[in-house]
């Protein structure tokens, strides 16, 4: 299952009538935009969220697979069947921008970093954001969001709403599939790197994290378990690497922030010290160097 943003303005209402979310295939100039050519992925079972005028008014379910079609004026669109439930109380990108912001990809983000909307139509909307809406939405209808756990089964019975028994599948297939891929990126790491720390060598479980090097709301399903996107660190220098304070260049030459170069040895950090890169890893740590390295 995958979660997508559907940015519809004055769309919304016949889209919603009509039960999809369609896209031409062409502009006028005979391009495809991103935002259009990805209606084409969606799946049945897919999770959406409506925005319109600075809010996300509803969520969907798509019910079939996105399939091609030609319109009355024989220009072809993708369409998937989509059913909508409206939100009885919108909610305000603006207002819960400083929760959505760090979630928000570098490339492909529904959302400017002030919370207005970019243009276009269909953006992904990674795991970790999709979470962020459903705990902003179950505030305004639950005081304990902790009771959600003993009420799942009758909620999957009918036995509350269908807005209320979306969003509690919904939570159960994110944490479902964050917590799949997860483990087997985790599993790939402590394989990759013989269960030590790449940088110190410290081979306690308990002190040792696989960390991404793009991260997961920037990366697509296969790079998230990719072995090659991210290296096993010990607590210390996992969190340096994760806040951007130290990076690797292709061949795995630690590259180190100038704040941080003062206080290298603290952190047993040597200038030009390598670790046990290969090939593969070249990409991935060209992301974080370019993407997410502090050199001041």
């Amino acid at each position: 299952m995958n979660s997508y943003i559907v940015m519809q303005g004055e769309t919304y209402r016949e889209e919603k009538r009509l039960g999809i979310v369609r896209a031409p295939m062409k502009d006028k100039s005979g391009a495809t935009p991103h935002s259009w050519l990805r209606v084409k992925s969606l799946q049945k079972g897919d999770r959406t969220f409506h925005y319109v005028k600075g809010a996300i008014v509803a969520v969907g379910t798509i019910q079939e697979d996105a399939r091609e079609q030609k319109t009355a004026a024989k220009s072809a669109e993708w369409v998937a069947p989509c059913e909508y439930l409206e939100l009885d109380v919108p909610l305000e990108i603006v207002s819960c921008i400083k929760e959505v912001k760090h979630h928000l990809p570098i490339k492909y983000a529904a959302f400017q970093p002030d919370g207005h909307g970019n243009s276009g139509y269909l953006y992904p909307c990674n795991e970790a954001l999709a979470m962020v809406f459903l705990d902003l939405l179950s505030a305004t209808k639950w005081q304990n969001i902790e009771q959600l756990e003993f009420v799942y089964d009758a909620v999957r019975e009918g036995k509350y709403n269908s807005l209320t028994a979306w969003m509690m599948d919904s939570e159960y297939l994110l944490k479902r599939k964050f917590s799949k891929l997860q483990g087997q990126f985790e599993a790939l790491q402590m394989e990759r790197w013989q269960g030590r720390c790449a940088i110190c060598s410290i081979s306690n479980p308990a002190l040792l994290k696989a960390v991404y090097s793009k991260p997961w709301k920037d990366s697509n399903d296969a790079e998230r378990i990719d072995p090659a996107n991210g290296t096993l660190l010990c607590a210390n220098h996992a969190a340096l690497y994760e806040s951007g304070q130290i990076s690797f260049t292709g061949a795995g030459t630690l590259r180190m922030s100038i704040s941080l170069q003062e206080e290298a040895e603290r952190y047993s950090l040597r200038k030009n010290m390598r670790i046990a890169a290969n090939d593969s890893n070249k990409p991935f740590f060209r992301w974080h160097r370019n993407n997410h390295f502090m050199n001041e």
